[in-house]
């Protein structure tokens, strides 16, 4: 397909040129021929004529009006009259292939010709493993970034020209591909590197729920291998993308929705589930208090309707406030009116309400609720919904206590399941578990990590991740998830990191001990400081387990040396 479409853009530039060339080369021809015809004198007086050579040499600088003289012997009348003509002819050529060679290169389609046989060779070039971005909006940006530090490769198709051209302004710490196209078509993504051996993932982040529809199930057609992340906005997509064959399907909605229930309902769990998805998280910052009470929700649509039943499962009484209200639905749990007009408010009971939801689909809109609802109750909590991300500087600077980004939302679960795909279900089941769990979870990660950003990371007991761990076992050895945490120094004491996750086939094990003994296929899910991580990486890696202690076990090599003496 690459190779096609390089051939199809040389076609196009020849195609284009046919007229000025010809006209190009036959103005020439005739011009060489004539001085071939023409006689001359030479300076003893004998006439001559000119060699092919020799004509198609003076035709050639004369084209140009350099002007190194007559050659081989100065010219006669008639062949100065020739050269004349010839001058004007091959001077108005060039000017006629020229300017046709420039409107090629300024056509749109030579353009994107071009623009995509380059992006189909970088991605050619590319030899490791790389995800697929289509979108390239608040929530695309934000992936690519974030994963461009982190040194994954990726690939971006957007159909805005303007954001493709961003990407090459911004500061990147690797070259990103970016093909400006339509990403729900099969063309376009077979050229982005969808077919490639190479291609980790497909993230449907275009904000329109069809066409991330259609770019899953391209994907799961044309490559069945490759997982699919696909962002979606109406619930009633989810069952289309589900037999489209979507593998994570994010709703920033529910994903918000459920983050706030989760805030009410049990703090600790709040504050550890930002430590572990946030880039510059700590287990060491404080519980939001989020109030139950009575919540004015102001606005239509998917976002508070979606919030509203997670606030209801927590009984919690609820007031909605939407300009667009059938006469036969008002009633006193539905006030029809502009909540950015402070008596709407008023009606709807923000004096003695605990929490405002701004939750319009216009920014400035949700910035007049935020304001009006200060004004009318300092005690309020306030949520405020961003719809555009130029907004941000305004929002931080607004009077709300929690601001909702559907882009930043999105991102941050895509993140999370690449980084780390065991955290899904560990928060996932930990959701299923009260404060008290919560809260004791949260004071060991502050005992053992401080005030260090919590990262979180993945280990597989298989030959290829853990090459030492089963080479124990090849020996008939044990080995416990307190060796894989032991510094290899000489200490013996433990890195700074928890246990959070243990998976074992089907089983899984929430806040496994340390003294657990580990299987072949196991999946261990940590969190803790980043040389924690790179410790264990090591140890699991490195020669030999660390020297270690594991109740009334002694350490393997100890165990190894008595077996050594026995067999002796």
């Amino acid at each position: 397909m690459i190779i096609q479409r390089a051939r199809h853009g040389i076609f196009i530039l020849l195609r284009r040129l046919r007229m000025p060339l010809m006209v190009l080369i036959g103005v020439y021809a005739v011009a060489v021929l004539g001085f071939t015809l023409i006689d001359g004198i030479d300076p003893q007086g004998r006439p001559w004529r000119m060699s092919f050579l020799h004509a198609f040499y003076f035709v050639s600088f004369l084209g140009t009006t350099i002007g190194l003289g007559e050659i081989p012997y100065p010219f006669t009348d008639v062949q100065r009259l020739w050269a004349t003509a010839s001058i004007y002819g091959t001077v108005i050529a060039w000017l006629y292939a020229i300017g046709s060679l420039f409107n090629v290169l300024q056509d749109p389609m030579f353009r994107r010709i071009l623009h995509e046989n380059g992006v189909g060779r970088a991605v050619r070039r590319i030899d490791e493993p790389f995800y697929l971005i289509c979108g390239y909006d608040d929530a695309g940006s934000h992936v690519t970034r974030e994963l461009a530090e982190d040194g994954t490769r990726l690939v971006v198709i957007d159909e805005s020209s303007v954001r493709i051209d961003s990407i090459e302004v911004e500061d990147l710490t690797i070259p990103v591909p970016a093909l400006s196209g339509d990403a729900s078509d099969p063309k376009t993504m077979v050229l982005a590197g969808l077919t490639s051996g190479h291609c980790a993932g497909v993230l449907a982040l275009t904000g329109d729920d069809q066409i991330n529809i259609k770019i899953s199930l391209t994907a799961h057609l044309l490559n069945p291998d490759v997982p699919v992340l696909c962002g979606a906005r109406n619930h009633e997509s989810h069952a289309r993308m589900a037999a489209a064959g979507v593998n994570h399907i994010i709703n920033p909605y529910d994903t918000f929705a459920e983050r706030v229930a989760l805030s009410i309902r049990t703090p600790s769990l709040h504050v550890i589930y930002e430590s572990l998805t946030t880039q510059r998280g700590t287990a060491m910052d404080e519980a939001p208090r989020i109030p139950r009470g009575r919540w004015i929700l102001c606005g239509t649509g998917l976002f508070t309707r979606t919030l509203r039943r997670q606030l209801e499962r927590l009984q919690i009484e609820t007031v909605m406030v939407d300009p667009q209200l059938e006469e036969n639905e008002i009633d006193a749990s539905h006030i029809k009116g502009d909540p950015t007009d402070p008596d709407v408010l008023r009606a709807a009971g923000v004096d003695d309400a605990t929490a405002v939801v701004a939750g319009t689909v216009v920014d400035i809109d949700n910035l007049a609720i935020t304001m009006a609802a200060r004004n009318l109750n300092k005690e309020l909590f306030i949520v405020a919904r961003q719809t555009q991300r130029r907004n941000t500087s305004v929002f931080r600077a607004a009077p709300a206590d929690l601001i909702m980004l559907s882009g930043y939302v999105v991102a941050a679960e895509v993140l999370r399941v690449i980084r780390a795909p065991q955290l899904a279900t560990f928060l996932r089941r930990a959701r299923d578990e009260d404060e008290d769990w919560a809260a004791a979870l949260l004071k060991r990660m502050r005992d053992v990590i401080g005030e260090d950003i919590v990262e979180s990371w993945s280990v597989e007991i298989t030959p290829q991740e853990s090459p030492t761990v089963c080479a124990e076992f090849a020996r008939g050895e044990q080995v416990s998830l307190r060796q894989l945490m032991t510094r290899p120094d000489s200490s013996g004491g433990l890195i700074r990191a928890l246990p959070l996750l243990l998976q074992r086939g089907q089983e899984r094990e929430l806040r496994p001990h340390i003294d657990t003994l580990l299987q072949l296929g196991d999946r261990v899910l940590c969190c803790g400081q980043a040389r924690a991580r790179s410790t264990m990486r090591r140890n699991i890696t490195a020669h030999e387990l660390p020297e270690t202690l594991m109740g009334p076990m002694q350490p393997v090599s100890l165990r190894r040396k008595a077996r050594e003496q026995q067999a002796a």
